[in-house]
Parts: structure tokens; sequence; C-alpha cells
């Protein structure tokens, strides 16, 4: 990968001991750099980037990050080594020193960081799940009858709510669904047991063991979109593509193997 300082060829616009005076802008210079980095075509020649990176610390430091990103999202099994200090040693550059606050508010780092307490929360949650399910009330015993039903009511009606509105929501963007699914169902299943449980006892009316039955047909129509947009998006399968047109040549005229000279007509440097 060339570097700050590294020529990617040429020796520029003119004759040697003539000045090209075309500056290359951060913004162009980094558009050409990520064209670069997935080996795409860049926008401008690369002397006049390369040229930019040797006078530009900033456009370094673009250059160094945004090439461990690539990586990353590409899921390489290799760590790839740091070049950071190496593209400041060839452009003659001093590294700069982030505090140690910046360093721990990188997006990476708020990003596993926000990852980690939230998966804390969904642990906390499935504890006081659990342990309401096997007997902690949370000091509700302590209040009369009445108001601990009520505020029972209100947590209930709390969940349809906001079960009602993902329902919606799913409606009006199915991509929601891969969200809601996972949560509508463990719901579904959850509430099928503890229906099934205070039925069998007689402390629920069948009324109200009929109306959970939204639930269920939401479950199933939420999966079913699911599926549905999940095929849509999918790429054709091999049968489905259409056949490949056959090519007629001119008399004479025989198939060539150079294609270098070809580019496809949605490329903004063709």
């Amino acid at each position: 990968m060339p570097g700050c300082g590294e020529s990617g060829g040429g020796g520029g616009n003119f004759a040697p001991g003539l000045s090209d005076n075309l500056g290359v802008e951060c913004k162009v210079c980094r558009t050409a750099l990520s064209a670069r980095i997935d080996g795409e075509r860049e926008t401008v020649p690369a002397p006049l980037v390369d040229a930019h990176l040797e006078g530009c610390a900033e456009c370094c430091s673009w250059y160094a990050a945004a090439v461990e990103l690539s990586g990353q999202l590409r899921g390489t099994s290799v760590p790839a080594p740091d070049l950071t200090a190496a593209i400041f040693a060839a452009a003659d550059l001093e590294r700069p020193r982030w505090s140690r606050l910046h360093r721990w508010t990188r997006p990476p780092v708020r990003l596993g960081a926000a990852r980690i307490l939230l998966a804390l929360l969904g642990i906390a949650q499935v504890g006081l799940a659990l342990a309401q399910f096997g007997g902690l009330d949370f000091g509700m015993s302590h209040h009369h009858g009445a108001q601990a039903t009520r505020h029972l009511i209100n947590e209930s009606t709390a969940w349809s709510l906001a079960i009602g509105i993902g329902v919606l929501y799913c409606a009006l963007r199915p991509r929601a669904t891969s969200g809601v699914l996972p949560v509508l169902g463990v719901l579904v299943v959850a509430l099928t047991a503890f229906v099934a449980g205070d039925l069998y006892s007689g402390v629920v009316p069948v009324s109200r063991v009929l109306s959970h039955l939204v639930l269920v047909a939401a479950l199933v129509l939420v999966a079913v979109v699911h599926r549905m947009r999940r095929s849509g998006t999918s790429p054709p399968a091999r049968e489905a593509l259409p056949a490949p047109t056959e090519l007629v040549l001119p008399p004479g005229a025989r198939l060539g193997r150079r294609t270098a000279h070809l580019r496809a007509t949605r490329d903004p440097a063709a």
C-alpha cells in the first residue's frame, strides 16, 4: 500500500524542471484515497495525491485511520500492521499526540462501551424477570392489594402499548421486523406458558386469554413479513438469471482477450 511520501508513479504533468501548480484539496485527496483503498480507479492522478500527502498531516492521519478501518470492516483474519508511524515518518511530519481523553472518546471505543452497557442492562432486565418469577415482589406486598393490582395492570398496559407501536412500525418499515421479531417471539412463548398455568388454576377468565390471540397473530404476520422481505432482497438464484446473450461477430472478426481498456459506464472517472 503506498503511503505518504511514496509516489504512485509518474513525475507530474510537465517536463522535469517545471512546476505543476495543480494543488489537490483535502476533500479531493481523501476521495481519491478512498478509491485507492477500495482498489478502484482514483479520481485524480496518483502523483498529485501523493504530493498532497507529503505536506498534509491531517490527510496522512485520515489515510492511516481509513486503512485500519477498511481492514476491520472487511473482517481480515490477520491483523494489519500499524502503518501510522511509518506514514508520518515518510512524510517527515510530526505525528499528533492525542490526549488520553481523546483516545477514550474515539467512535470505536464509545461503540464498544455502549454495547457492553447495553448487554449489562439486558442481563439486569432478565435477572429482574427471573427474580419476580421466583417470588420476589419488590415490596409490592407491603401495599394495599388494590394498589398493587393497579400497578401490575399499568405495567401490562405499557407493554401492550409498546408492542402495538412496534408492530405498527413493522408495517411501515418492514426492515424493523428483524428487531421486533425476537422480542415478540419471546413474549408470546413466555406468555403462553403463564396463561396455560393460570387458566389451569382458574385465576384468569377465558375472555382475557382470548385477548392474547392478537399477540399470536401479530407474531405470525411479523415473521411472514420478515421472511418475505429477506427473500425479496436476496440475490437471485443461478437458475433465475437470464441466459447470456450470444455475440454475433462480423465476418473475419474474432473475440479478443484484452479488456483492460474497457470501463463500466457507471465509473465516474471513465
